[in-house]
């Protein structure tokens, strides 16, 4: 668009009190593109021996913070794991994420972080004990864990 009036082939945008319209410019109709001729019917693919698989290497054994969650989320009363309203909970790994869980290590030890949505109707404080046993015997070293939200 140059100047203040729009071109011929340009659309029009007219703004009344922040409210954003844009009308299109009738454009002239597309020539018709003839369909290609009929040509000779493609070869069928000849059989050749198999591709073999890319070779990925030995499969990478499961991160701290994964062996955490799902010992957390194998407590029965436990709905899922709370990942902060902005998503701000969470240990990153190469290619995945694993939220709700934040793992640090010291030089006094590792710290795990464990937030949870627990169900409705039972004890918080015996469910934070068994969410608290089970990644214990699952990574060991520090755990919390934060009861976050409730769900019915």
């Amino acid at each position: 668009m140059s100047g203040d009036r729009p071109g011929p082939d340009e659309p029009v945008v007219v703004v009344r009190e922040e409210t954003v319209v844009v009308v299109p410019v009738p454009a002239d109709p597309a020539p018709a593109v003839p369909a290609p001729a009929p040509g000779p019917p493609e070869p069928a693919p000849v059989p050749g021996p198999p591709v073999p698989a890319p070779d990925l290497g030995p499969p990478t054994p499961p991160d701290p913070a994964e062996l955490a969650a799902a010992a957390a989320l194998a407590v029965p009363g436990v709905a899922g794991l709370y990942p902060g309203a902005f998503g701000e909970i969470g240990t990153h790994l190469p290619g995945r994420r694993v939220a709700g869980v934040r793992t640090r290590s010291g030089p006094d030890g590792r710290s795990t972080d464990v937030h949870v949505v627990a169900r409705l109707g039972g004890d918080l404080r015996a469910l934070a004990a068994d969410v608290h046993r089970a990644v214990q015997a699952a990574v060991g070293g520090d755990v919390h864990v934060v009861v976050d939200d409730l769900v019915a």
